[in-house]
């Protein structure tokens, strides 16, 4: 196996496992909206009153809820287990073990990053009690939105950046450098509609309450006009799925579930080569077909723990991909001076 192709499967299956224990780890109180997650809140809390009275304002943490910010003695954020920036914590740490590059390195690399994030954070939530304070209409746009976008392209930033120093540290080998030959313009084209299909994916995340609504109204009208054999499908409505599993109709779910993994399926067939490809999608059938059988299972009376771990391996296996495409993106080599050189004098 070529070094490249080793380091390759190397960053898979370490990226991999790592989500697959924060996906198990998350599901039994060990991620978020556990004692870390909330001694993480009261902190960032702390942080961002200290940075408001920095800047002159009134500021305090109310005394029965330790997270929420009160300017000038009126509440203006509370600080929740999903903006406390432990997953970019995670997803940091993890690139960074995952790529390659020295140990050292990385021993400083992950603590500023996380540091870095955790300040970003905190302007961030010192910006938003100042937008709840001068402009409310904006703030929900802005809180799930904007914001979030700056955090994630400032994780998307960290990462590029361990990749740049981990190459000019360890210059990548020719048969690295010529796997991506700038001279094959068709190459660059699925190059970028790989981009524009993690972009269309990104997207359907962000707005993924919006698109899971629209599929509920769908499901919902063609409940009320279409054949009756309908409401006869395992999980027609929301009642009919056990607790724990979803809150919503199994055919909503499975809907959305679709289009996530045909975009994403779609973006890896352009981002990666053909025999990349087939292995990845052979690995990732492997696990759709076990996240089946164990949801056929609970269904025929294994339990709701059985759909729980049927749950489980769908939330990774749809998260997984993304961060395949966007990793395919990143380890994509540039072309090197030495590979130009030698193809002039092989001509």
């Amino acid at each position: 196996m070529a070094p490249g192709t080793r380091q390759l499967w190397r960053f898979g299956l370490v990226s991999g496992g790592f989500l697959l224990l924060w996906v198990i780890g998350s599901a039994y109180g060990l991620g978020v909206n556990s004692p870390f997650d909330a001694l993480l809140c009261r902190q960032l809390a702390a942080g961002s009153v200290w940075g408001l009275q920095a800047m002159g304002w009134q500021a305090s943490v109310a005394t029965n809820i330790p997270t929420l910010l009160l300017l000038n003695g009126q509440p203006t954020v509370v600080v929740g287990a999903p903006c406390d920036g432990l997953v970019l914590y995670a997803l940091l740490a993890g690139f960074v073990l995952a790529y390659p590059g020295p140990t050292k390195r990385r021993l400083w690399f992950i603590p500023l990053g996380i540091a870095a994030l955790w300040l970003l954070n905190v302007i961030r939530i010192v910006a938003l009690a100042l937008n709840h304070r001068y402009s409310p209409e904006t703030f929900d746009f802005d809180h799930h939105y904007a914001f979030s976008a700056v955090a994630y392209a400032a994780l998307g930033g960290l990462w590029l950046l361990w990749t740049r120093q981990s190459a000019a540290v360890a210059p990548a080998k020719a048969s690295l450098a010529t796997a991506a030959p700038a001279t094959r313009s068709w190459l660059t084209a699925r190059v970028a509609a790989g981009v524009a299909l993690l972009v269309v994916l990104a997207l359907v995340s962000a707005f993924q309450s919006n698109v899971v609504a629209a599929l509920s109204r769908g499901w919902a009208a063609l409940l009320i006009t279409g054949p009756a054999w309908l409401h006869q499908v395992p999980g027609a409505s929301a009642a009919d799925v056990p607790a724990g599993v979803s809150h919503l109709a199994l055919p909503v779910g499975a809907a959305f579930l679709g289009l996530f993994l045909i975009i994403s399926l779609l973006g890896l067939w352009l981002l990666l080569p053909a025999r990349a490809w087939r292995q990845a999608w052979l690995c990732y059938a492997g696990i759709g077909a076990v996240c089946l059988l164990l949801l056929a299972l609970g269904r025929a009376g294994g339990g709701p723990g059985t759909y729980r771990l049927g749950r489980l391996l769908l939330d990774f296996l749809a998260s997984l991909l993304p961060v395949v495409g966007l990793l395919v993106l990143l380890w994509r080599p540039t072309t090197t001076p030495t590979t130009s050189v030698e193809l002039s004098s092989a001509r």
